[in-house]
């Protein structure tokens, strides 16, 4: 007979962050589902969470919880010796092991070079590792091995020729907190760029669009809502611009010509490495209409001439790796 496992995941998910972590959490709470019970552990719930939350899953609402110690480990206990994974940067060493002793398993992602005590960690990026040696972990999952793909294993991706790039699908996240889709849209705006095709998705927390997309009339730019047709949008445009989150590992993997913004210094480490080896172009200048629109124009008629040079990058497997690790 088949041990039904409870399993809790923890980030910290609320209206203005948390929302790429949680995606992420959702991706490997597919793969650990079966035959197990799930729990979702975050700050708050929305209107949006059902549109990403695994199916049969249980939500736990408690604000603040990575400051409320006792309370955390009350939740865990009631749960009889989960298996606990924690994606948030907000996780410390020491909450890590006050909590430990009541864990069948405990299971930290994290993306930052932090110290860490768990059973098993896990840093998919493209960074240099030598701060790992410190974290105190039965297992270390380093690298784009473990990269955190919802993709399809028998998805046939197809290399457009690169002569032809004209249409651009841009996606800041869940939030934007940075408004560079607001910028993005202004520089198209003020310098009547009209031979490339736009579409922006709307991060399911970006109400700051409402009113640019009310009043759009660029015939060559659309407005998406973020949904589960994000992979197929990825892969029918030529070229992707973000924020240097997740979803860059999707759009390198299907080959797709990838332009940065980085959102914050977290990313800057990776967002390098994967420029040096020229599977990515990061923006690097003030954001004025002037310097994003030079920006767009000449990457757009310059080829990645490394895409298929690192086709072994990535695959589909990296989450159904960690699957087997978790569960062994």
């Amino acid at each position: 007979m088949v041990k039904i496992l409870n399993i809790l995941f923890i980030t910290n998910y609320s209206k203005n962050y948390g929302g790429g972590h949680f995606i992420r959490c959702n991706k490997l709470a597919k793969k650990l589902k079966k035959n197990n019970t799930i729990f979702f552990l975050i700050d708050d719930k929305d209107k949006n969470i059902s549109n990403i939350l695994v199916k049969n899953s249980r939500l736990i609402i408690n604000k603040n919880i990575f400051k409320k110690e006792k309370r955390l480990i009350k939740i865990i206990q009631s749960l009889k010796n989960p298996i606990v994974i924690i994606d948030s940067y907000l996780s410390t060493y020491n909450l890590e092991k006050k909590i430990y002793p009541f864990c069948k398993k405990l299971i930290v992602i994290d993306d930052l070079k932090k110290k860490h005590f768990c059973d098993i960690y896990i840093n998919p990026n493209l960074i240099n590792f030598k701060f790992a040696r410190k974290i105190k972990s039965k297992i270390k999952l380093l690298g784009t091995k473990y990269s955190f793909l919802d993709i399809n294993r028998n998805i046939k991706v197809k290399r457009k020729k690169l002569s032809n790039l004209r249409n651009i699908l841009i996606f800041f996240g869940v939030t934007d907190s940075r408004n560079f889709s607001i910028k993005i849209y202004k520089a198209i705006q003020d310098k009547k760029i009209s031979f490339l095709n736009f579409k922006i998705i709307k991060g399911y927390k970006n109400d700051k669009l409402a009113n640019i997309i009310k009043n759009n009339k660029l015939p060559n730019l659309k407005f998406l809502n973020f949904s589960k047709n994000f992979l197929k949008n990825l892969k029918n445009t030529d070229i992707f611009i973000s924020s240097g989150g997740s979803s860059v590992w999707e759009a390198i993997f299907f080959k797709k010509k990838t332009l940065i913004f980085n959102h914050s210094k977290k990313q800057f480490e990776n967002s390098e490495n994967l420029e040096k080896i020229g599977l990515v172009k990061q923006f690097k200048k003030r954001l004025s209409s002037k310097n994003i629109y030079d920006f767009l124009i000449s990457e757009s008629q310059l080829k990645n001439k490394n895409i298929l040079i690192h086709k072994n990058l990535l695959d589909t497997k990296g989450t159904e790796r960690i699957q087997k690790i978790i569960l062994q």
